[in-house]
């Protein structure tokens, strides 16, 4: 990417929002509080939604969406993206609508209702907790895998090509099941690492015995590696995004 995400500014909203526009540029936007309606457009952001949002609308630019909270509408044009629906509390999706663009979406647990007219999506439902209701698609072209022991989404198709695959069960990634905002981070054992994942701070491949911290904003260390990394520094901050990480590292 021509961005680098190591020289992201963190801007943390943590009251009620009725209303928010934000425009290019480039950061970590982390929503803390509530919000009515939320509207991002162009630049290059990392997006966290914690808390939950009745209308969400991104346009443009590219985005990375982590969706931990409720969002009622979902709106997506054009850009470029990889969304995730968490499986974590009360995370889901009710309408999500894309328009063009190049997607990834990840739904690791419910999303009703999915449409999209145009682009390249690739749509990955296969996990253990995946549920997708709708799905109606004009035009593009698509990838959809579905988790073949829900597979009770009512597929509406109108055109373009759209692929639709039945897999295996995936477990989530360990990374997406832990406390993403409160509490303690409690280091694991990271037992199954995918292929090439290391730790950023000694670039070594993990091993499937490796004690890893999975921070906040889902960049993940070997234990040994970030400890010392924090010690002495007023703020705890990510070594790879600048996220200031408020949760204490157990041991």
């Amino acid at each position: 990417m021509a961005e680098d995400p190591e020289n992201f500014q963190e801007e943390r909203f943590e009251e009620y929002l009725e209303s928010k526009d934000i425009y290019d540029g480039h950061s970590l936007l982390n929503f803390l509080g509530k919000a009515k309606n939320i509207c991002i457009k162009g630049g290059y952001h990392i997006i966290k939604i914690n808390s939950h949002v009745e209308n969400l609308e991104i346009e443009g630019g590219f985005k990375e969406l982590q969706i931990k909270a409720p969002v009622d509408n979902l709106t997506i044009r054009g850009g470029k993206s990889t969304i995730y629906v968490h499986n974590y509390g009360e995370a889901k999706v009710g309408k999500f609508f894309v328009m063009g663009g190049n997607h990834i979406i990840e739904i690791y647990s419910y999303v009703h209702d999915l449409e999209i007219h145009g682009g390249i999506n690739e749509i990955r439902c296969n996990f253990i907790n995946s549920k997708l209701d709708k799905i109606k698609t004009i035009g593009g072209t698509r990838d959809i895998y579905l988790n073949p022991e829900t597979d009770k989404c009512e597929k509406i198709f109108d055109s373009g090509t759209c692929n639709f695959h039945k897999t295996e069960v995936i477990q989530e990634p360990e990374l997406y099941q832990i406390s993403l905002e409160e509490g303690d981070i409690v280091p694991t054992v990271y037992s199954k690492p995918k292929e090439d994942d290391q730790c950023l701070i000694c670039l070594q491949d993990y091993k499937t015995d490796n004690i890893v911290y999975f921070l906040p904003c889902t960049h993940h260390f070997h234990k040994k590696c970030l400890k010392p990394y924090f010690v002495g520094k007023m703020e705890k901050l990510c070594p790879m995004c600048k996220f200031k990480v408020n949760n204490r590292l157990a041991d």
